[in-house]
């Protein structure tokens, strides 16, 4: 089992071409992967069938995709100020499964949004151009589609433009500070429970570390311990990209980052290679 977990973000635009755009790159990934035979699948799906039999996705070509933070861009056609109209995540999909029909009938993406509404207000003006486009409106819309589902992301990233010191002690601009259990409980519990009030799903049940960044509590710990009374079963990172495979660790499945792990058609092609 060599399953890639390709991640993009669909804030990650600087004009319009494959590698200075992750949602062009979105766009020709699926029809890479279409091509090289592989099977795109929800993540949480892969996981709880993974969790029940570490063999189960043994001698299948699958891929799992996701995308980070959760800007409106995901869900919503937006005019970006300088690359123009940008066609979303989900109409990304729609768009493919309209040309493409029944070629991949599972089609499906993983959206890590920040959870806190004020988090994301303030964020949309320190990290965007305070265009109001960092939204949780068409969360449910999106689950509905069928081609995205909405994952925890931690409740406010502890993102370093935030001014606020949430936890007493505990310094903005990391994840891997993230060490203590009331710290874990406000990042994470408080964000499982807000999503489970507001958006029900399946994917719920997924945790991807803000910036990629975890710790020995949160690991070794934290999660194993109370993962499952918060309703998780895995958590996802990516320092080092790596494909998920029987023996990784349920709370730190490894990822591929779009420009990152790979920067063109061509490199991806290689990873898929390496997954057959």
């Amino acid at each position: 089992m060599k399953v890639p977990v390709l991640t993009y973000h669909s804030l990650d635009i600087h004009g319009n071409d494959y590698d200075n755009n992750d949602l062009v790159a979105l766009a020709s990934d699926i029809r890479t992967i279409t091509r090289a035979g592989f099977r795109i699948a929800p993540l949480h799906a892969l996981v709880a069938a993974w969790l029940k039999d570490r063999t189960a996705l043994d001698g299948q070509k699958i891929v799992a995709l996701t995308c980070d933070d959760g800007t409106d861009f995901d869900y919503f056609d937006l005019p970006h100020p300088t690359a123009g109209v940008q066609r979303s995540v989900v109409n990304l999909m729609r768009d493919f499964q309209r040309g493409n029909p029944g070629t991949q009938p599972t089609l499906h993406i993983t959206s890590f949004p920040i959870v806190s509404p004020l988090a994301r207000d303030r964020l949309d003006a320190t990290c965007m151009i305070g265009t109001k486009w960092w939204n949780d409106s068409w969360w449910r819309a999106a689950v509905a589609s069928g081609f995205m589902g909405i994952g925890n992301h931690s409740w406010d990233h502890n993102h370093g433009t935030l001014e606020d010191q949430a936890v007493p002690g505990l310094p903005r601009g990391s994840f891997a500070v993230v060490d203590t259990e009331a710290a874990a409980d406000y990042e994470i519990r408080q964000a499982n429970a807000w999503l489970s009030r507001y958006i029900p799903n399946d994917s719920i049940a997924l945790f991807a570390y803000p910036y990629s960044e975890t710790n020995e509590f949160l690991r070794g710990d934290y999660l194993p311990r109370v993962g499952a009374q918060i309703g998780l079963i895995a958590a996802l990172g990516s320092v080092d990209p790596a494909y998920w495979t029987e023996s990784s660790d349920r709370w730190y499945i490894p990822r591929f980052i779009s420009r990152h792990a790979w920067k063109s058609p061509a490199d991806l092609q290689r990873i898929l290679d390496g997954a057959r």
